[in-house]
């Protein structure tokens, strides 16, 4: 939940607004020990190792991507009673903000906040990351129910807020943390080339072309579309980590797409000023990131009337190295074949895999027999694009007679 909380003036200053939360949600009862409990799970937080500049669009586009990060944000702040939003500038998008100093009722600020985000319904109620905090509370007077689901209530818990100033420079950061700045205006800006999202930076891929590349720097990471990372001296391989020690000038479009900041490239070229400093950087200081897995499966598991002309799909939590699925998904008929089908039936199939939602769709080649159970495989050897293995995976449904 961001830093900990070793200054006493700072913790009962959250501690105040926390239970004033709780104040004027369930009245007086139960304050005294809230404050006890918020303050000492605020003392024994953990500080957050990686930070993630994002924008408002972006967090509620990708709150899985973002679940638990710490993340850094430029946005307008508002008051509604005794909660406090953080809203886009054209008050579509909002998200739910604890820990930042009370607002008058009315008033509307623009801060910079360092928090961590997340998506609570994706938490159980007893984890002690939320140790504290008036989730179930909040939960009852937005959503009428104890406990929000999954993409409900996205949620930051601020460890620090400053007054954000006007930038005076473009830099990559800046167009991170304040799109609609630079949206469909020229801009040159200089950053570290991390491949096809060979470290996790982005959510998804644009699929724009097959030489999208993310561009890094410091917290902040876009997609440079348009152009293949190559001119005069260099050419880099989008699948190589031995390529992102290199940094690049970049002259484009700044493009917006799915809450995710894009560059159209006019030009590419080595950065000279920072060559020397990305020569001593190694990739030993990018994140060790969890390895992918299924997330979600059309059909569901042990599904029934499953349609005969139904195509699987399967998303993945992260990017996925496509070539890896050849030879490696199995799809096949189990259990008693019926008396109108041969038991060595076999189903033929093609692949396709859609980057930007990280779903591979599997598409017979011919309608499924009715009332026979279909198990598909995902075996060993399936990775994703930074080459973390898939652990082994199954999907067993059962096929209608429509």
């Amino acid at each position: 939940m961001g830093q900990a909380l070793t200054n006493p003036n700072t913790c009962m200053l959250r501690c105040g607004t926390r239970s004033r939360i709780i104040q004027m949600i369930l009245g007086h009862k139960a304050w005294l020990v809230f404050v006890v409990t918020a303050c000492l799970s605020g003392t024994f937080a953990s500080s957050q190792t990686i930070r993630r500049s994002a924008s408002i669009e972006a967090l509620q586009q990708h709150r899985f991507f973002f679940h638990r990060e710490e993340v850094v944000v430029i946005t307008d702040v508002i008051a509604e009673g005794v909660l406090t939003w953080l809203v886009s500038e054209d008050d579509t998008r909002r998200i739910l903000a604890l820990d930042i100093p009370p607002l008058p009722v009315g008033a509307r600020e623009r801060l910079e906040i360092i928090g961590t985000f997340y998506d609570v319904g994706r938490l159980d109620e007893e984890d002690p990351r939320l140790s504290g905090l008036p989730i179930t509370q909040i939960s009852q007077q937005l959503l009428h129910k104890r406990w929000p689901g999954v993409g409900e209530l996205p949620l930051i818990v601020a460890s620090s807020t400053r007054p954000a100033l006007d930038p005076d420079v473009t830099t990559l950061r800046n167009i991170v943390l304040e799109p609609q700045r630079y949206i469909d205006k020229g801009v040159t800006v200089t950053g570290r080339f991390r491949g096809r999202n060979l470290y996790g930076d982005m959510p998804e891929a644009p699929e724009t072309s097959r030489w999208d590349f993310v561009l890094h720097s410091v917290d902040a990471s876009v997609w440079v579309v348009g152009k293949e990372p190559k001119g005069d001296g260099f050419e880099l391989d989008i699948m190589a980590r031995v390529d992102t020690g290199k940094w690049l000038e970049v002259t484009g479009d700044v493009l917006l797409e799915d809450g995710m900041i894009l560059i159209e490239a006019g030009s590419l070229t080595l950065s000279r000023a920072l060559t020397n400093r990305a020569a001593s950087v190694t990739t030993s200081d990018a994140p060790s990131l969890p390895p992918p897995e299924v997330i979600f499966s059309a059909p569901l598991a042990d599904d029934i009337d499953v349609p005969e002309d139904s195509t699987v799909r399967i998303q993945f939590s992260r990017d996925m190295d496509e070539v890896s699925f050849n030879e490696h998904v199995k799809v096949r008929y189990a259990g008693i074949a019926t008396p109108e089908s041969s038991p060595d039936t076999v189903i033929t199939f093609e692949l396709s895999y859609r980057r930007r939602n990280r779903v591979l769709e599997i598409r017979f080649n011919e309608e499924l027999e009715r009332y026979r159970n279909v198990s598909v495989e995902l075996t060993d050897g399936i990775t994703a694009s930074d080459g973390s293995p898939l652990s082994p995976w199954m999907l067993s449904f059962f096929v209608g007679g429509q």
